[in-house]
């Protein structure tokens, strides 16, 4: 009856947070709560609804309760490590995206997003190690190699980072954020007028 029970209720609020009737799914995740203290996906869920709400603390505070229960929730440490670096907090971030590559060292998303919170910090020939290793088995990736041109011209290496964004606009010509930051490269090497175009294309285009 115990289990039925809270099968309902997680049903319920899988619906509620569906829908984006968010009050009333975390009340049935505590309600499930409330039988069994110990529901991971309960606490996982609601932390993924703190977020969507922008209320980042208690997103980690819920994540924090699941790993303390089972450490080796490799969602939940790839769901705190993503709202931590959401919020800044980059070297923790980090951490938590480490956590999750141990459980899984194939986890694609950890990968990246650890790549991308070592961007933020300017390590950025870590983050290239991050984004070469996902090149490797996915090479027209183009989120990772976005971010290696990012990284490579955080490293002054403007040419280098100008061939990666060619890469990816000739696989997405309609991505207006690569047009931009490519401009910012073009203009690092004195290439003014070619760099006025690229932000043209970029203010004319969508994502």
């Amino acid at each position: 009856m115990k289990s039925m029970d809270i099968n309902a209720l997680m049903e319920k609020a899988h619906r509620f947070a569906r829908i984006g009737r968010y009050d009333e799914a975390i009340a049935y995740y505590d309600k499930a709560l409330d039988i069994d203290g110990k529901n991971t996906t309960a606490l996982e869920n609601k932390g993924k609804i703190f977020y969507s709400l922008g209320r980042h603390e208690d997103a980690i505070a819920s994540y924090d309760k699941a790993l303390a229960i089972n450490q080796n929730l490799i969602s939940a440490w790839f769901e705190k490590g993503y709202t931590l670096r959401k919020i800044h907090r980059y070297e923790d971030a980090i951490k938590c995206f480490d956590k999750a590559l141990h459980l899984d060292p194939d986890y694609v998303f950890a990968l990246a997003n650890k790549g991308y919170a070592l961007n933020e910090l300017g390590k950025f020939n870590e983050a290239i190690s991050c984004f070469d290793t996902i090149l490797k088995f996915s090479p027209n990736n183009l989120r990772a190699m976005t971010a290696k041109a990012i990284s490579l011209r955080g490293l002054g290496k403007n040419m280098e980072a100008l061939a990666y964004f060619d890469k990816v606009i000739a696989l997405n010509p309609l991505n207006s954020f690569v047009w931009k930051h490519r401009a910012v490269a073009l203009r690092s090497l004195g290439r003014i007028k070619e760099a006025e175009e690229s932000e043209k294309q970029g203010n004319g285009t969508q994502l």
